[in-house]
Order: structure tokens, then C-alpha cells, then sequence
């Protein structure tokens, strides 16, 4: 495989899918995107924060050795926590920027992987069709799962980016890392107005908030979210200024502005007098020029 980026799995069709059994490259990767199905799972084991990908915040786990408060993977490459996160089962493929009509052609393949090889499942079928083999459409089928329930969780971060308690994580001696987390004090500081708009839609902001906060203790010693430096505009800092109605605008398209079509008045007409609803008569327009008497 070459080092230099992904390649389509196109170019490897004739190849053999072989089992993951060695771990080693996770350390490398120092961040996995998550699906909105496993994170409370990855709480329990790895820390969790976000990274923007293509201008989007995407959850996922931090797996940076120097972040950690324990390795994850052990000798002979062996994946030490209870958990294995989808995208590192998946490794090293992944989805392609633009869907296709062969399945094949939307998969790219990471370099630096030892699971491509001459033995194992094969890759595909038949490669004029671009038709992929079973385990290797499973993969695919995963891939897909992952990138929607990531878009699940982006919408959701959205909203806490609004609320204004992100905040950059920092390594023990107070390096920025590339990765945002939860400020613990300001989210502890949302006024009750902010905390209902962010579970307007659904609880899912709160509970992603909650176990980053509780992922917490993945982290090595010293690891923690940065305070913005003294003097910085005060709207950066206090979470208690989210106005509730920026939830309600970044919302818009959930709202329903459909008119209502029922009577303005709901009454048995034989018990309205009509007659206090109607006009009054016109004035008299003997004395008005032009109009006869």
C-alpha cells in the first residue's frame, strides 16, 4: 500500500480481504469519528471530542497515547478496551466524496494497512460491475451508517457550539490540542432558557454534552478544556448569555408555519345575533357633489 493517501478500492479489486487482528495503527490515527449508536459505549472507555471536518463539528474518540490516561492497545497490537469503535472495525476504508453506481467505486482505502493481502474473503465480485463481495458489502453498508448517524450528531453539536460551552481540550501543560470538548463551567452555567432551547428538538445536545463530560476521566492527568484568555469578548465566554432564540432560529426548518384553516368564530349561527357583526350604514351623500339625493 502506498503512503502517500487513500486509493479507490477499484485499484485493489483483484486483492483478498484479510481479518484485523493487530491494532498498531490507532495510535496514528489519534481521532475516530463516532456514530451517533456507540457513543455512551465509547464514554465508558475513551475520551470523547470534537473535531471540525470539512467546517462541520463531528463527535469521536481521541485515541493521541499522550491524551490518554491508559494505552488502549497492548502488545502484539492487541485492542485492550472492552469496546472497538465502528471505525476502527472498519479501518482502513471509507466513503468516497460522492456516491456511485458501482459500489466499489465509493470506497477508498487508507494507506499504511496490512488487511489487504492474498488471503482472506475476497474484495469483490465482479469487478466490471463493480459488485462487492459479502464481507466487504457489510463494510460498505457500515460506512454508510456511520457518515448519517455523524451527520445525526453534528446537528446536535451545532446547537452546543450556539449555547457557547465549547471549548479547545488542552494537553497537561496547557498546549491546544486540535480537538474541542465541553467547558464543564459554563454548560453548569446555562440559564434554564437555554437549557430548554437546546432540548427543543430532542434531548440528544444534552446527553452528547453529558458523556463528554463524563468521558472525562479517559484523559490523562492535566488534560482539560482551555479558559479563553483574559480580556476576550465577554459573549465568548459566559454561556448564560445564549439567547434562547438563537436555538429557535438554527431550528427554523423544524418549525411548522402552516396556517390554521378552522373558522375564526366556532358558534351555532342561530345563537349569534348577527346583526352587532355587521357594518354600519353608509352616510347620507345628499350634500356630497355628484351624488344625487
Amino acid at each position: 500500500m502506498s503512503e502517500a493517501g487513500p486509493v479507490p478500492l477499484a485499484s485493489l479489486a483483484d486483492r483478498r480481504l484479510e481479518p484485523l487482528a493487530r491494532f498498531d495503527f490507532a495510535p496514528r490515527l489519534g481521532w475516530i469519528a463516532l456514530n451517533d449508536t456507540e457513543f455512551h459505549l465509547s464514554a465508558q472507555h475513551l475520551p470523547l471530542a470534537l473535531r471540525l471536518v470539512g467546517g462541520l463539528p463531528r463527535l469521536g474518540a481521541v485515541l493521541d497515547p499522550s491524551l490518554l490516561a491508559k494505552p488502549q492497545v497492548g502488545g502484539e497490537g492487541r485492542w485492550l478496551a472492552p469496546y472497538l469503535p465502528i471505525a476502527l472495525r472498519t479501518f482502513p476504508f471509507v466513503l468516497a466524496g460522492r456516491p456511485s453506481e458501482r459500489p466499489i467505486d465509493e470506497i477508498l482505502v487508507l494507506p499504511g494497512t496490512r488487511r489487504i493481502g492474498t488471503r482472506g474473503q475476497p474484495i469483490c465480485l465482479d469487478p466490471a460491475t463493480g459488485t462487492l463481495a459479502p464481507e466487504m458489502q457489510a463494510i460498505r453498508n457500515t460506512l454508510h451508517m456511520l457518515r448519517k448517524g455523524g451527520e445525526r450528531l453534528t446537528r446536535a453539536l451545532d446547537l452546543l457550539g450556539i449555547a457557547g460551552i465549547l471549548a479547545p481540550l488542552g494537553r497537561p501543560g496547557g498546549e491546544a490540542t486540535p480537538f474541542l470538548t465541553i467547558d464543564p463551567e459554563r454548560f453548569a452555567a446555562l440559564d434554564p432558557g437555554a437549557v430548554a432551547a437546546l432540548a427543543h428538538e430532542s434531548f440528544l445536545p444534552l446527553d452528547l454534552a453529558t458523556a463528554i463530560l463524563f468521558s472525562r476521566r479517559a484523559l490523562a492527568p492535566g488534560c482539560a478544556a482551555l479558559q479563553p484568555a483574559s480580556g476576550a469578548a465577554e459573549t465568548q465566554t459566559g454561556a448564560p448569555r445564549a439567547d434562547p432564540l438563537d436555538f429557535m432560529f438554527a431550528n427554523l426548518e423544524t418549525l411548522n408555519f402552516a396556517l390554521d384553516p378552522s373558522d375564526l368564530f366556532e358558534a351555532d349561527p342561530a345563537e349569534v345575533d348577527w346583526h352587532d357583526l355587521a357594518p354600519p350604514p353608509l352616510p347620507a351623500m345628499r350634500h356630497v357633489e355628484g351624488f344625487a339625493p
